[in-house]
């Protein structure tokens, strides 16, 4: 039988969701029942079918409970028990000891090699996961360990098929409950039917010698088998009776194999049983085995095979902490550190009698009665091997030697463990240098502060890392929690700061109150600033929470619980609102605020990450508000030199930094202006900036990231009205229309926002705008016309009308699609459509006064040409964003002309334009593309219920309005996006002679689209819809729409878009599915409709050399 695990469907949001019972422990039984109660007959196919569901069903029901697995354990008797029995009875009743030949395992006869029924699999398939879910050590609690069931379960195990590899559940539980039978007090000797009779405490007999021998086996399997063989062997080996017989000859087996061994998985294997045999055993039992042992961790060095092996060398290095922990007397060191108290509640009292000895460190060596003890040698080697682990290239080798030195350094006198924390301070120091008084770090190994803050978090946890100690590890650990360093087009350091946030906790968690108080305001500004300023969302968030455990087990963090209370756990998850939300309320307590404001002015306004930099530029904008002082003398003269920074990033963040602090400087300082002669040297230094920057900045290779900077820096300084003279004003625009003319649409954005703030601060003359007609041209540059088309629509035409009109016709001409095809760009026609939308709004209510009639045909003939546009390029239909602008026009233009009409005696905008208008938006809320369908929906809404201001009247006139309100209802939320939801909604409004043309139109091309959910929802909700038209003439009469109808509007369809197969390959389509559906042949009237005009139609399809209109015209 096989089984995919793959194939059990987890329920992840219910693991995710916080549960509080077993839930469905009643079908769980019931699946369990059927499972149990199968006949043990062959099953037949149905039934095996059934079970197998069963089984699948019962797994499904339990998997959720992965993160709380002690939810199972009211049930886990009753689960557990009925399996292990009926197991236990099939084993039995197999009688597998009387298959094996002879006593050696290995003989077993081919026809001997027992098939486990498929009903026995599946149980022992549930049991595996079940120990999967909530532990074999908890589930062995329930098995049956009686002695009579050790023989019948090791052999059933031996005549098991061990190439099977579908039963591989079925060996690892059974391995696993022999680990359990194999450690009863009782002597296996005499349970052994084929020992001797002799006697004698160090002899071995036969059972014992075959489980060895079956383990050692699949200690070399590539499957969960060998982790259950590492058990039983475990725990059979450190039975006393069984160690003093076979543990050392087992050792010197493992050592002698691991030598020769090539097998990463052997030797994988054989690692994990030694570590569990070190674990398990007693010290007395393993020390006579140590030497014999001991060159098992060397292993790495003798044989690089395996030296690349993530887990052979975690196995290692938990096998010498295991050595070292054996080597050690069992004891707690009698001069670590205990806190005297850890109760929250009296933590967060304020009151002299918290019953806590700052200097609560017991130094009972003064007076202590015990005996010096001698440290072997071998410890030496021992924190060596695991000093060098903390180096290791690996998380899980690294925290595997940060335990183990936790655990040996408990079991040291305090002069050697004070060793001990030396070399982890020389960890972090390796590599360092000193430049300009300081320490420079960017030559270490993140690998090595890694495991280093790990190992001294582990020693704090423990009360190893006396107060004394403190005033030396907090430095390291500051520094630790800002570790970042580039590496190429990236950084790493992530994972130290994490590991510093949980040195930060342990501590929190280890040392009294007094105790830390000294360090109280450097751990808190620390931790904050990486709560709120990190890149990484789970540092925030360990940050958040070391801080979180400090306030509420020192209590003396300033601010502590107005501060958790806003940087939570889940509020620090997002990242834009920590630095600009967050970081503003924590600022505003005085003794975080410096602090945050220096870590973003020196370290993340640096930072490799462009995005951050801009955010740390858009918080020090929030911050100035709360010491404008500060920054004007200790920031911006710290910015300014690094805005002419050789380093890009450094150049980038300085210039985004000084433009958006100069802004808020601004706004604080409103319509006072004795700032600007208050600092008159600071303000030329500032203005100064952009033409001191370099030439080559402009032009080298990657230059976009310091042009984006500089404008945004100009952008900013033009919204604060900075004084600067036409020479400095002249600079500022060459660098923002150098940025207009890049390829880069983000850095365009900015040139837009910047040419705004120009404009509208220092104005522009008629020379310029001319310069940006000229910039349009469709035979220009493209990108240049990209920007400038968008700049045009920024200029205020109201004082200046006589350019209107010329900036105007080359926008509209820009927006056209031209002959001439290298001079078609898709996002040129876009931005001047929205440029073109943006003039008429500045233009307002004086709109009819500043243009006359001709001028309002031209833009509104430009906003129906551009729902026409169905261009396309490599990156698909780029037609849609013209769509989408032009619709966004008439939501701004259309009851903008209709406002003015109605205070006119002339009237431009009449009932058919209205009309038009609804055709389109009702024809673009059906296409093929969803966010289309969504922006002319949302549209088509806002101007169906739009009314106007003086009478409350419908703001357009269309017919059939009630029939509109009632498919698309104001208070209804419609998913446009959605096609099974909106298309059958749509079809209703087929009925509108109207609209109908249109409608239909874009049914057909949403029915010739790319997806298949697309495709079936509207052509079968068409076609749905039309099968149920009538078609005789005595319900024509009383109906609306019929069958005949829509024929002949699929006719004239055909007719019109003859030409273009974008329309009419879909149409022959939905034709072909009327004809299969029997529809269309429900006409039988020639004179209401005549076939020989569509076969007509047809024909003319027919000659082509495009393939898929050549099947679909045959098709009909």
């Amino acid at each position: 039988m096989e089984f995919d695990e793959t194939n059990v469907d987890i329920d992840v949001d219910n693991a995710n969701n916080s549960l509080s019972h077993f839930m469905q422990s009643k079908e769980f039984f019931e699946s369990l029942d059927i499972l149990l109660k199968s006949d043990e007959e062959e099953l037949s196919k149905e039934n095996d079918v059934e079970q197998e569901k069963n089984l699948k069903k019962a797994i499904n029901l339990i998997n959720p409970y992965q993160e709380q697995p002690y939810l199972l354990d009211p049930h886990l008797e009753a689960i557990v028990k009925p399996i292990i029995e009926l197991l236990r009875s099939y084993i039995k009743s197999v009688n597998a000891a009387s298959l094996v030949l002879s006593n050696n395992i290995s003989i077993v006869s081919s026809k001997d090699i027992i098939k486990v029924p498929v009903k026995i699999q599946r149980l022992f398939m549930l049991m595996y996961y079940i120990m999967k879910i909530r532990g074999f050590k908890t589930i062995l609690k329930f098995f049956s360990h009686e002695v009579a069931d050790l023989e019948p379960t090791f052999y059933f195990l031996v005549v098991l098929n061990t190439k099977d590899f579908n039963a591989w559940e079925t060996r690892y539980v059974l391995l696993i409950w022999l680990s359990l039978i194999c450690i009863i007090p009782f002597d296996l000797k005499t349970v052994d039917s084929k020992a001797s009779g002799s006697e004698g405490k160090k002899e071995k007999f036969p059972l014992v010698d075959h489980i060895i021998d079956l383990s050692k086996f699949y200690l070399k399997v590539t499957g969960k088998e060998r982790d259950a063989a590492a058990v039983l062997l475990s725990r059979l080996l450190t039975r006393r009776d069984i160690a003093e017989a076979y543990l050392l000859d087992y050792i010197q087996w493992a050592r002698d194999e691991v030598k020769k061994v090539t097998d990463v998985f052997t030797i994988t294997g054989i690692f994990t049983s030694l570590c569990a045999i070190y674990k398990l055993g007693q010290r007395q039992t393993l020390l006579p085995t140590l030497e014999t042992a001991w060159p098992c961790l060397f292993i790495l060095e003798e044989n690089k095979t395996f030296a690349n092996n993530t887990l052979v060398r975690k196995m290692s290095v938990k096998l010498a902490q295991r050595f070292g922990l054996c080597y050690l007397k069992p004891k707690v060191a009698s001069w670590r550190y205990q806190r005297g108290n850890r109760s929250l509640r009296d933590n967060l009292e304020v009151s002299d009698k918290t019953g806590i000895d700052p200097s609560n460190v017991h130094q009972s060596l003064k007076d202590s009665e015990e005996e010096e003890e001698e440290i072997p040698d071998q410890i030496e080697e021992i924190i060596e091997i695991l000093l060098n682990g903390l180096r290791n290239k690996d998380t899980v080798v690294r925290w595997s030697a940060a335990k183990g030195i936790g655990r040996l350094s408990q079991r040291l006198p305090q002069e050697l463990a004070d060793d001990v924390i030396g070399s982890l301070f020389e960890l972090f120091s390796e590599n360092t240098y000193t430049r300009n008084d300081v320490l420079e770090i960017s030559a270490v190994s993140d690998y090595t502060w890694h495991g280093a803050c790990l190992a001294i978090a582990e020693l704090a946890r423990r009360g190893l890392l006396l107060p004394e100690r403190l005033s030396e590890v907090i430095p390291w650990v500051g520094k630790a929690l800002k570790f970042d360093l580039k590496r190429g087009a990236h950084s790493i350091g992530s994972h130290v700061r994490d590991a510093a946030c949980y040195v930060c906790w342990s501590f929190a968690r280890a040392y009294a109150p007094d105790v830390l108080a000294p360090h109280v305001p450097e751990l808190a500004n620390y931790l904050v600033v990486v709560s709120v300023f990190d890149r990484e969302v789970n540092v925030r968030r360990a940050s958040s929470a070391a801080f979180q455990e400090n306030v509420g087990r020192l209590g003396n963090f300033p601010h502590g619980i107005e501060i958790i209370t806003e940087a939570d756990y889940f509020a620090v998850g997002n990242r834009v609102n920590a630095f600009l939300n967050i970081s503003e309320k924590i600022a505003e307590f005085e003794e975080y605020r410096y602090h945050l404001i220096d870590h973003l002015s020196t370290i993340t306004i640096t930072n490799w990450d462009k995005p951050m930099r801009e955010l740390a530029s858009k918080a020090l904008n929030r911050l100035t508000r709360l010491d404008l002082d500060y920054m004007i003398n200790k920031v911006l003269p710290l910015l300014i030199p690094q805005t002419l920074s050789p380093d890009s990033q450094i150049r980038h963040g300085a210039l985004f930094a000084v433009g958006d602090i100069c802004l808020a400087w601004s706004t604080i300082q409103g319509n006072d202006k004795s700032w600007i002669e208050k600092h008159k040297l600071l303000i030329t230094q500032i203005s100064s900036i952009i033409g001191s920057l370099p030439e080559n900045v402009f032009t080298d290779f990657g230059s976009e990231v310091t042009c984006q900077a500089a404008t945004h820096c100009i952008a900013g300084l033009a919204k604060a009205g900075w004084p600067i003279n036409n020479d400095i004003l002249k600079e500022w625009k060459n660098v923002v229309y150098d940025l207009l003319s890049r390829k880069d649409e983000y850095g365009q954005e900015i040139a837009v926002d910047a040419v705004e703030a120009l404009i509208t601060e220092y104005g522009i003359d008629g020379q310029e705008i001319e310069k940006y007609i000229g910039h349009i041209n469709p035979s220009k540059n493209a990108y240049a016309r990209r920007g400038f088309s968008l700049a045009l629509g920024l200029i205020k035409f109201k004082n200046i009308k006589e350019y209107l009109e010329p900036a105007l016709d080359a926008l509209i001409i820009s927006a056209t699609v031209q002959q001439t095809r290298v001079w078609n760009d898709a996002e040129t026609r876009r931005n001047s459509i929205l440029s073109v939308t943006k003039i008429a709004k500045n233009l307002g209510n004086d709109f009819k006064t500043v243009c006359n009639e001709k001028i309002y045909e031209k833009i509104i003939n430009t906003y129906f040409m551009g729902l026409e546009d169905y261009s396309t390029d490599s990156r698909g239909d780029v037609g849609s964003w013209i769509r989408e602008a032009s619709m966004m026009g008439l939501l701004e233009f259309g009851p903008l002309i209709i406002k003015l009409d109605s205070n006119s005696s002339t009237k431009w905008w009449n009932n058919d334009l209205s009309i038009k208008v609804f055709k389109n938006l009702l024809k673009q809320s059906v296409e093929r593309i969803d966010r289309v369908r969504s922006t002319a929906g949302k549209i088509l809404l806002e101007l169906l219920y739009m009314k106007k201001e003086n009478d409350d009247s419908w703001m357009f006139e269309i017919p059939r309005r009630d029939e509109l309100h009632k498919v698309l209802p104001k208070d209804e939320e419609i998913h446009w996006a959605s096609p099974s939801e909106l298309y059958p909604r749509m079809v209703k409004l087929l009925v509108i002679p109207e609209f109908r043309f249109d409608l239909l139109t874009g049914l057909i091309v949403a029915a010739g689209g790319m997806t298949e959910s697309l495709v079936r929802y509207s052509s079968a909700t068409l076609i749905e819809y039309v099968n149920l038209l009538p078609t005789d003439s005595s319900t024509i009469s009383s109906s609306e729409l019929s069958l005949i109808d829509i024929a002949k509007s699929l006719l004239d369809l055909a007719k019109y878009f003859e030409k273009q197969d974008r329309i009419l390959v879909p149409l022959l389509e939905v034709v072909d599915f009327l004809f299969e559906a029997g529809t269309l042949q429900k006409i039988t009237n020639k004179d209401e409709f005549n076939f020989l005009e569509l076969f007509e139609c047809v024909k003319k399809g027919v000659k082509t050399k495009d393939i898929k209109k050549l099947t679909a015209c045959m098709k009909v």
